[in-house]
């Protein structure tokens, strides 16, 4: 070959992955480095050290999410890249994992497995890490930022704040607030019992990592498309009625986007417009068996348990 020549694409891609996964490592231990208390002229390594807490959390739910659905892939004979680790801005230093089928899926019970084991695996790792992070996060009293609340959090709130007359951005002094699923509220309750009134749960790094790889869990879990959801969906109902759910669920994200926060508006667009309702079918149509098909109610009910209603407010 000359030496001259570009490369293949497939070894270009391959490249990519260490690459991405190193640019996500730096990302996501400057975001962690953020959250610790650390002098002005805290050196490189002091800063490193004090983001791994964080960064090793979230890669790991990422990793176990991403390796749970390739090694099922492999399983099933279906080709699939390695994960690709995309590095992002604050507040996460990431925005997820990603692996491409680059083959047809077999059949629904294919579609089923691989779907569901990227959830899980990711759970797996996540609650654990939830449960040492709750145990390690601190209570507060919330003080005055409790009182300087933005009205910004969906555009009905935005509306009524107009029509009150009140501020819709607040004062400035807000605190950041993180919405409960069922789950990490549970996780709450029954390591710390119920709050104080007025005190709120401050995080340990670790424990937000956990918060944000289980909301990773929820977004993928949406019964829509080609996401994990959708595969479950549409390996459970077929193609048909998969789509007739999905656009149920589609306008269900529009309210929700409109009426609790804007998150959801957002990934209402993506999923309609980006990742779109359809799934493609399998090589083979045949129904799931009476197992298969309580673990896709199971990964559904996964669904409501990790749904945050205002992931975020201020």
């Amino acid at each position: 070959m000359d030496p001259a020549a570009p490369l293949p694409a497939p070894r270009r891609r391959r490249a990519l992955v260490p690459l991405l996964f190193l640019a996500t490592v730096a990302t996501t231990l400057l975001v962690g480095a953020g959250m610790a208390d650390l002098p002005g002229d805290a050196g490189l390594g002091t800063l490193a050290l004090a983001g791994i807490p964080y960064a090793a959390s979230i890669l790991a739910i990422l990793l176990a999410h991403e390796m749970g659905h390739w090694l099922m892939a492999r399983a099933w004979g279906v080709d699939t890249t390695l994960p690709h680790f995309i590095p992002g801005p604050p507040p996460a230093g990431t925005l997820g994992a990603v692996i491409r089928i680059r083959s047809p899926l077999p059949s629904r019970r294919a579609v089923l497995d691989v779907g569901v084991a990227g959830p899980l695996a990711g759970l797996a790792v996540a609650v654990p890490l939830l449960a040492w992070g709750v145990l390690h996060s601190q209570v507060h009293a919330l003080g005055d930022a409790a009182l300087s609340t933005s009205h910004a959090t969906s555009p009905l709130a935005m509306l009524h704040a107009w029509i009150a007359g009140q501020p819709i951005l607040g004062d400035g002094g807000a605190a950041q607030l993180m919405g409960d699923s069922l789950l990490s509220w549970g996780v709450q309750r029954l390591l710390l019992g119920p709050l104080p009134p007025g005190h709120d749960l401050f995080l340990h790094p670790v424990a937000y990592a956990a918060w944000l790889g289980l909301f990773v869990t929820t977004l993928n879990l949406l019964p829509i498309g080609q996401l994990d959801g959708g595969h479950v969906l549409y390996a459970w109902l077929g193609r048909a009625r998969a789509l007739r759910v999905s656009r149920l669920v589609s306008w269900g994200l529009l309210a929700a986007g409109l009426l609790l926060s804007w998150n959801w508006l957002v990934w209402w667009a993506i999923t309609r417009f980006v990742v779109r309702l359809d799934h493609p079918p399998a090589l083979e149509e045949e129904p799931l068996d009476r197992p298969r098909a309580a673990i896709a109610v199971l990964a559904l009910v996964l669904f409501a348990l990790t749904f945050i209603p205002i992931p975020m407010s201020a």
